[in-house]
Formats: structure tokens, sequence, C-alpha cells
């Protein structure tokens, strides 16, 4: 096919997929749910009793309206119920995509994922090998890219970011991890051949030191490590509450509520009134379905595949395991030392998914960028409003997006860093210690010396 037939086609799936991103940003949304997209139904009850009737003669939506880009257009008329400028922000999202995703195309096809222009690309060892790469990069990449732009703006408008974006995203990875292993991130190595000619190596969860001499990573271990990072996220998502009152009755509480969720005792009153027979939480529900179905699953792939694709799928449970550990152990000690909620578990569960994506070499690099980001925006938001709360989902998405883009220089300038491997460990739990401490006076600096309170 032609490449300004695939360009064209591309551009006109972007734009799709921007409009499915747009109904998933307020489809997917809880306190805010509000039928903007045109594929959505409007329902009163979505939007307060104050506008409740005014929906009601809402005109209905029309052929055009459902057109990416240009339905943005017409459904301005809309603008006196959903806000005068509530149309902006979806317009621009698919005009990106319609632009963003043949750019994204062409750069992962002409090398840009393995730091190679596209003169030196065509020389590599095994072309098709790198034609294929690419083909799964891009989609694979692309569908991450989605999903962070389904978690950003969602967390932008209510601090929170639903399972429905990161979960699916988590499993997609997994798969994909199990299913191609060329999927994982790469880089090009020069051959003793010829240095004209490159050997396309993806990372795996040792890079970029060799794989241990004992392959654990293949046998009862490694499925056993698997196993055991898929059990600590499947709790993570079982409905919990978040410790206020000290680490035993936090703890306490939590399984209190976890077991409430599934086992729920009958009702007490003798109330003559007709009440509802209490069952099982329908979300634990499916996630205790995803849980015994997810580990079936890996035992069964674990039997079937081959030594690459084991430690393919290790790299992704590992690279989830250690992003996304990062970020809760950020949260659980950063609520303790302030006293209050210091990060949602959204961006825990969000941090699991980019790194079954990206691995935890790309991640932690994300979340490197992803402070940077932050900072630089809560000291704005600090002067302007003397707030200091801020969503931090949205700069997580724009670190590893960052990271992604730059993966070339990023695997350079990250080395040293690299091969510290499992001392990477040690140097986070002594960050942590000393967050432990330096929060709490932070806090003290706040309310004492500048006079506001801790938010």
């Amino acid at each position: 096919m032609p490449l300004l037939i695939q360009i064209l086609l591309l551009a006109v799936l972007g734009a799709f997929a921007g409009a499915m991103i747009n109904w998933a940003i307020y489809q997917w949304a809880i306190l805010q749910h509000r039928p903007i997209s045109p594929f959505m139904k409007p329902r009163p009850d979505h939007v307060g009793p104050e506008n409740a009737e005014i929906l009601k003669q809402l005109e209905p939506r029309q052929g055009l309206d459902f057109v990416p880009i240009l339905g943005w257009f017409r459904l301005r008329r809309d603008g006196d119920i959903l806000g005068k400028w509530a149309w902006i922000r979806p317009l621009l999202i698919e005009i990106s995509w319609a632009v963003g995703l043949p750019l994204f195309f062409l750069w992962q096809h002409q090398g840009g994922l393995i730091g190679l222009d596209p003169a030196t690309q065509l020389t590599l060892a095994g072309a098709t090998d790198f034609a294929s790469a690419a083909n799964i990069w891009f989609w694979l990449h692309a569908i991450l890219i989605a999903l962070m732009f389904i978690a950003t703006f969602i967390d932008f408008d209510e601090q929170m970011i639903p399972d429905w974006v990161t979960v699916p995203g988590t499993i997609i990875a997994l798969l994909a991890a199990a299913i191609w292993p060329l999927s994982r991130l790469a880089i090009a190595v020069p051959t003793r051949a010829s240095a004209a000619l490159f050997d396309l190596q993806p990372i795996d969860f040792a890079s970029p030191s060799s794989l241990p001499a004992v392959g654990w990573y293949t046998g009862v271990v490694g499925l056993a490590s698997c196993a055991a990072i898929y059990l600590v996220w499947m709790w993570g998502l079982l409905p919990k509450v978040i410790p206020h009152r000290g680490f035993g009755l936090g703890i306490s509480g939590t399984m209190k509520v976890m077991l409430a969720s599934i086992i729920r005792a009958p009702r007490t009153n003798s109330c003559e009134l007709r009440i509802r027979k209490r069952q099982m939480f329908g979300v634990t529900k499916c996630y205790l379905l995803l849980l015994v179905v997810g580990l079936l699953m890996l035992l069964g792939a674990w039997n079937l595949l081959g030594a690459q694709a084991k430690v393919s799928l290790v790299s992704a449970f590992l690279g989830m395991g250690i992003a996304g550990g990062l970020i809760w152990g950020i949260r659980i000690v950063g609520s303790f030392a302030l006293g209050q909620q210091a990060m949602g578990f959204g961006d825990v569960t969000l941090m699991f998914m980019i790194g079954a994506f990206l691995g935890w070499q790309a991640s932690l690099v994300g979340f490197v960028y992803s402070i940077m980001f932050a900072v630089v925006l809560a000291i704005i938001l600090f002067v302007i409003t003397k707030k200091s709360y801020l969503a931090f989902g949205p700069y997580l998405c724009m670190g590893a997006l960052l990271a992604l883009i730059r993966w070339p220089a990023v695997w350079k300038e990250f080395d040293p860093i690299f091969f510290m491997g499992p001392l990477l460990l040690v140097a986070f739990g002594g960050s942590l210690i000393l967050m432990a401490i330096l929060l709490p006076l932070i806090r003290w600096l706040k309310e004492s010396l500048l006079g506001v309170e801790a938010e």
C-alpha cells in the first residue's frame, strides 16, 4: 500500500480513536459523568437537578454529530447546558490523534524507538524482524498512549483514575509480552561482523547486564515470582479503606472491608420492610474471577511458552511490580508521614500498567521525568492559589511518554544507573526512610513559617 494512503487511513483512524478516547473520558468518570460525547445518551440524572429540565430539551443527536472533529463544531449548541467551552478540549484531543497517529507510525518505522536514522535502519541484521517489531511497537504503544490520555483527563477532572483504564491495559501488556517477545523495548547493538549492521535486542529485566547464568526465571521460581506479583496487584485492586489511625487499625479496617466485599453477613434488623438480600460486591466478583482466570492462564502458558517468551513475561511482571511498588511505597510512607492521603491508588495502578508495558528501566526514568513536570506546575499553582495538592497521574503519563519518545537517549544517559540492578531497590528503601523524616518537617515549615495549612 502506498505510504500516502497509509498516512491518510491512519489519520482517519486517529480521529476515530480520539472520539473513543473522548467517550471513555466522560463515560468512565464517576464524579463528573457528563454526556458531552455524542456517543453518550443524554440523561437528566447526569448533570444535576439544576439542569435536568433543560437537558430534557436537548436536540436529539444527529448523524453528523458523530463525525470526529466536525461533530464538535455542531455540538457547540449544547454549550448552555454542558459548558460554553466544553467542546474545545475534545475537539483538540481528536485533532491531536488525527495528526499524531500517522506521525507516530512514521517515527516507529523510521527507527525512532531504537535511535537509528532511516538510512541506517535498512542495514539492520534481520530487517524482517525489525519491520515486525515496528508494527508491534506502533500498535501496542498507541494503546498505551490512548489509555494514558484517558487517565490524564479523568484525573485532571476529578483527581482519580478508574480501574476501567488501568486493569485492561495491564492485561494487554502482559499478554503482549507472552505472545510477542519483540514487543518489549529494544536496543540496537552493532554486530561483530560489521559496525554497519545492527542486531535488534529486546531488553529484559536484567538489562543492561546479562541474564543470570542460573535460569531461575524460566523455572518454578520465575512462575512463582510472576504469580506473587499478580496476587499483590489483585489484592491492591480489591475494595479497601485508607488507614488514618495507625498501622494496626488501618490493616484491621482494610481486611474487614475486603472481607465484607466478599462475604456479606445477612441483615439483622427485624423490620417488616422487604430489604434486598446482601450480596458480594459486583466489582469484587469481577476481580475474583480475574484472579482465578489469570492464575490458571499463567500456569497453562508457562508450560507452553519457550525460554524467550518466559523471559519477556517475567520482565513484564517485574516491570509491573517494581514500577507499581515504587508508587505504592511512596503512597504508604507519604500518607503516614503527612497524616493524610498523599497519593491516590489510581496512581499506583497506573504505574503497574506503565511498568508492564515499558519495563522497570523506562518506568523509573518516566517517574523521574514526572517529578520534574509536577514540581514546576506545583510551584506555579502554589504561588497563584496557595494550594499544594495536584493530581499526579497526568505527570506520570507525561513522564512515561517522554521516556518512550526519548528511549535511545534514555538508554545512554541512564545506563550506569540501570547497571546497579538490585542495588536500586536498596537506594529506594533508603529514600523512603528519608522521605518519612523530611515530609513531617516540610509540613511543619509550611504551617508554622508560611502560615499555610497542609492540604
